[in-house]
């Protein structure tokens, strides 16, 4: 496949190509690799997004696999005529249609791939053109590589189908499709039933395979030789490129890695390509003698391999089939060397552990540090990478046996998981500023070079006029011959060119020898202390020059190649699968330690390569699949970023809820009593207070660095995604504080007060935090709350009227009163408990109303409930929330009377009829007074007193919820005044520059309406 690194890229344009890397020898080579990396794109793309319906049994009569083909009749018979399997049918076709038209040009597109490459290889083994012939081929280091990755891609490509897309699944699709589309005759349909075609693996399996291991990372595959076999490539190409693998260095990695005992790491590029083309020439796998030579040379000491990003394969188990390359395997790998190999590494993390430290610690790592020692610091990258690789690939092995060697090795020698993950972020760290250093000093290498060379000119011009004159006669030098030495050494150091290392590398050796040689040669002893004075500062001069010189050389080793090196050995793309693994642990780390935030980003960009891998040939050919194909991975990145950032919404709102700080309100008393200034201070809660706040900071400056260093990468804005968990989050916490807080069926005098003012108390320090929030995260805090907050209510009040309706439904014959409302034991709404409640307290036959008091009172003259409740709950719910309660009461209020009048139409029989038409005879005419008097008004007055006794309790809810709405809406008059009254005091402030005074929205209309 293509090179994790821009090393792997035909002609690198470092002078070991033919040509420039936009112009192959053999263009089409490229665009066979380029379509097959957009292949495997799409795949993970259809892989993350299966139907349901295909992974519900409900659906498999209606799901047939590749036996339709053979009888089809027989299986649409079983549809035909059954209204269940029909609807089903119709549910399949209705959602899953554009996938299936997807999966289908994807099989499709991959016939064709295999089909042309085919041709085209044939055409290349039968010389049918002098310009593209195998030879030719294989002679040119770019059309090697891309003749490799064409076949090796494409066999990379069917075994992640099987490994992402199950064959019975495959052929589900396929099948249903085709009776989707009536398309049987398409063609090639052969090859894509081929393609599809469920594969049977030889044996059971045998191997416990780590739930890790499973769809995301390690590729478990047995047989995977009869996969590949269904489309075959010549055997003398396939046989040629083994051949050529085996001898060279296919990539030029070598040289990044000069540590003999690095040298399968280097060919870890190869080793993949290895891998699946000896599944395509599977006698090379029966050959004792050449798989002791390829264990050797490629797997000496690893078995796991990545295949393709962080896709991965144990060669245990994929050549269980094969008894001599398995053979080759275990005498590299017996479990003694498994467990020597897997301490090493472990002890090497350690040991690499405690250098980052003292490098990363108290300002070491800066330009000079890097300028002096950037090759060792390039050599510790290197091993620290080089651990990493082999202890996070072998923890995911199949292999029970192995992998529990490597996991009880870590545990021995503590680096676990928890260690792993914080090495890897310590090795992130030191790549980043270490790179950032680096790049830096090779920007600015020019400048460097002509300011150290000016140095050295000036300290020349000093030496030769001080030793002119004083030092020159006291050594009874000739003055003309040591002013043309030194003019002669100025001419050499202005001869020096930045651009010709090699010229000026040998030149300024040559000068400092010259002054060393000086320097030895002069050095005389003086008794005179004038003398002794003059020896030191003519030394001191030319070991500044010396000191000015080694920075020009060491300016001059400073090269891309350097830059290219460190990008090799700095690949972490098979770690990617970790990633969302270690999201937990991760998450925990920044929990206890937010400073861990402020180097996430260099942790994601260690990754970054993952998004580059994929599309390097893509771009290369300048595809027209660039762009779809940059996307699905770049929004993978963005999605994987988001997701171990999902802790931070939670740890924000749950700074302070440590210690009871989101049970007190922080807002400051006008006066307070000189007695009680200490206790009023809360020194404790201050100091915790302060403490959450400086987490704040340093997890909001987290966030800034890392939208700072993806901007333009990736398209997500991690601070509209930070406000949308927020607000996720929030909601859900007044969910879960409001609905549970009102859980008693009944309640006493006193109680529900007390549980407003708590409740109050928890909603004003909510929002505060929210302020606080605001000012630290630069996000509209106090918007926000309220926004959910108003949102809840009015999702609660939605609510709570579905559960009345549903009620009122189901006992129409029962007469509607406080009895009726108190029945709702249970409600599930934070309206419908807080009205239980109320009107429990509030209910007429067990409480009065006495005007003077403004409050209801029971038997023995106890409040019940008066206006200070509703000063706690408009602290609670604020002016939009009583608006709510306001139409919740003006609802129940219709509905009351709704069912008075249903009554009262109800009980009005014949018999009530005649008597009214009787009544209306004896009374007259309307204008004149009653023949009879007040005889005539008897009868209906005792018939009314017998039939109109049920309306009483309706009535008397209808004054209850009435009495309640008068309160609500005297309470939002005067709340609405007083909002007014300091907004414009607010306003006065303003203007002098005192503070801002920052009010929410007034409730509107509503408000207005009843307050006039």
């Amino acid at each position: 496949m293509a090179s994790s690194s821009d090393s792997s890229q035909p002609n690198r344009g470092d002078g070991d190509g033919d040509g420039d890397g936009s112009s192959p020898l053999h263009p089409e080579l490229l665009q066979f690799c380029s379509r097959a990396q957009t292949l495997i794109s799409e795949l993970f793309l259809l892989s993350d997004r299966i139907p349901s319906e295909f992974l519900d049994r409900r659906f498999d009569p209606v799901l047939f696999d590749l036996r339709y083909l053979d009888s089809p009749g027989a299986f649409e018979s079983r549809i035909e005529g059954n209204a269940a399997l029909e609807a089903l049918e119709d549910q399949v076709r209705e959602s899953c249609s554009e996938f299936l038209k997807r999966f289908f040009l994807l099989a499709n597109g991959a016939v064709l791939y295999y089909l042309e490459l085919l041709r085209y290889l044939d055409s290349m083994q039968e010389g049918l053109s002098l310009q593209c012939t195998l030879d030719s081929v294989l002679d040119d280091e770019c059309s090697r590589q891309l003749l490799t990755e064409s076949i090796q891609l494409f066999g990379c490509f069917l075994l992640l189908v099987e490994h992402r897309i199950g064959g019975l699944l495959r052929e589900k699709l396929l099948v249903t499709h085709l009776r989707f589309s009536r398309c049987f005759n398409s063609p090639n349909i052969k090859h894509i039933c081929s393609f599809c075609r469920m594969h049977r693996a030889a044996s059971d399996m045998k191997y416990d395979v780590n739930p890790f291991s499973l769809r995301s990372t390690t590729i478990y595959i047995e047989n995977p030789e009869d996969i590949l076999a269904r489309f075959p490539f010549p055997k003398l190409v396939v046989d040629a490129i083994i051949c050529a693998l085996r001898n060279a260095d296919l990539y030029d990695q070598i040289r990044h890695y000069p540590d003999p005992q690095h040298r399968s790491m280097a060919l870890s590029l190869q080793s993949r390509c290895m891998y699946v083309l000896l599944f395509y020439s599977p006698e090379f796998l029966h050959d004792g003698f050449i798989m002791r030579e390829i264990v050797d040379r490629f797997f000496k000491d690893h078995w796991v391999v990545p295949l393709f990003l962080h896709h991965a394969v144990d060669l245990f188990v994929s050549w269980d089939a094969f008894k001599e390359a398995k053979s080759s395997l275990s005498s590299c790998h017996s479990p003694t060397l498994v467990r020597d190999c897997c301490q090493n590494h472990c002890k090497k993390v350690r040991h690499l552990s405690s250098e980052i430290e003292l490098i990363l610690s108290n300002g070491v790592l800066t330009k000079d540090y890097v300028l002096d020692r950037f090759q060792n610091l390039f050599s510790l990258v290197r091993d620290c990478n080089v651990a990493l690789r082999w202890l996070l690939l072998h923890r995911i092995c199949i292999d029970r046996k192995l992998r529990e060697i490597v996991t009880s090795v870590g545990i021995a020698e503590q680096v676990d998981e928890d260690c792993l993950l914080a090495f890897l972020l310590r090795t992130s760290q030191l790549e980043f500023q270490l790179k950032q250093l680096f790049v830096e000093l090779l920007e600015n290498k020019e400048s460097f070079w002509h300011e150290k060379k000016h140095c050295v000119s000036r300290c020349i011009e000093e030496l030769s006029g001080y030793l002119s004159r004083s030092w020159a006669s006291s050594c009874k030098i000739k003055n003309e011959n040591l002013k043309d030495w030194f003019e002669k050494l100025s001419v050499e150091v202005y001869s020096l060119d930045h651009k010709q290392p090699g010229i000026s590398g040998r030149i300024v050796y040559r000068i400092i020898s010259a002054l060393k040689d000086i320097l030895k040669l002069h050095q005389v002893r003086s008794l005179s202390p004038l003398m002794i004075e003059e020896n030191l500062q003519v030394k001191k001069s030319l070991l500044e020059m010396e000191k000015h010189l080694q920075d020009m050389i060491k300016a001059n080793s400073l090269s891309n190649d350097s830059l290219l090196t460190f990008s090799v050995i700095t690949d972490a793309t098979y770690a990617w699968g970790y990633v969302s693994r270690l999201g937990g642990l991760l998450g925990r780390m920044i929990e206890g330690d937010p400073s861990v935030m402020r180097i996430l980003h260099m942790f994601f960009l260690k990754f970054k390569k993952w998004m580059d891998v994929p599309l390097s040939r893509i771009a290369q050919s300048q595809s027209a699949d660039l762009q779809c194909t940059s996307n699905y991975y770049f929004s993978q990145f963005a999605a994987q970023i988001c997701s171990t950032l999902d802790i931070v919404p939670g740890l924000l709102l749950g700074l302070f809820k440590e210690d009871g700080i989101h049970d007190r309100s922080f807002y400051l008393a006008n006066r307070v009593d000189k007695e009680k200034l200490q206790e009023f201070m809360q020194m404790d809660l201050l100091l915790k207070s302060g403490r959450a706040a400086n987490k704040i900071c340093v997890i909001s400056q987290g966030i800034m660095v890392i939208s700072r260093n993806f901007l333009g990468l990736i398209n997500m804005d991690l601070k509209d995604w930070l406000v949308e968990q927020i607000i996720k989050g929030l909601k859900m916490q007044i969910q879960n504080k409001l609905n549970s807080f009102f859980l008693s069926s009944s309640v006493s005098r006193g109680t529900l007060e007390i549980d407003m003012r708590m409740l109050s108390t928890y909603i004003q320090s909510q929002m505060q935090m929210m302020e606080i929030l605001q000012d630290l995260l630069h996000i509209n805090g106090r918007s926000i709350w309220e926004e959910v907050l108003a949102n809840f209510l009015k999702e609660s009040a939605r609510n709570f009227l579905q559960e009345h309706s549903e009620l009122i439904k189901q006992k129409r014959d029962v007469e509607f009163s406080s009895a009726l409302l108190n029945s709702i034991s249970k409600s599930k709404t934070f309206f419908g408990n807080l009205l239980i409640q109320v009107l429990q307290l509030t209910d007429p036959s067990r409480s009065m109303f006495i005007e003077p008091m403004s409050g209801w009172f029971d038997a023995e003259g106890n409040e019940l409930l008066g206006l200070l409740f509703f000063d706690v709950l408009d602290s609670c719910i604020g002016q939009a929330g009583l608006c709510i309660l306001d139409s919740l009461l003006c609802i129940l209020v219709k509905n009351s009377l709704e069912h008075a009048l249903s009554c009262l139409n109800s009980r009005l029989d014949c018999r009530i009829l005649e008597e009214l038409r009787k009544m209306d005879g004896n009374l007259g005419p309307a204008p004149s007074l009653p023949l009879l008097g007040w005889t005539s008004y008897k009868s209906m007055i005792k018939m009314g007193n017998e039939s109109m006794d049920p309306l009483v309790s309706c009535f008397a809810t209808t004054g209850q919820l009435q009495l309640l709405r008068c309160f609500v809406a005297f309470k939002l008059r005067s709340s609405s005044k007083d909002r007014s009254t300091g907004r414009m005091i607010g306003f006065g402030c303003e203007s002098h520059g005192l503070y801002r005074l920052q009010q929410p929205s007034l409730v509107g209309s509503a408000a207005t309406s009843r307050s006039g």
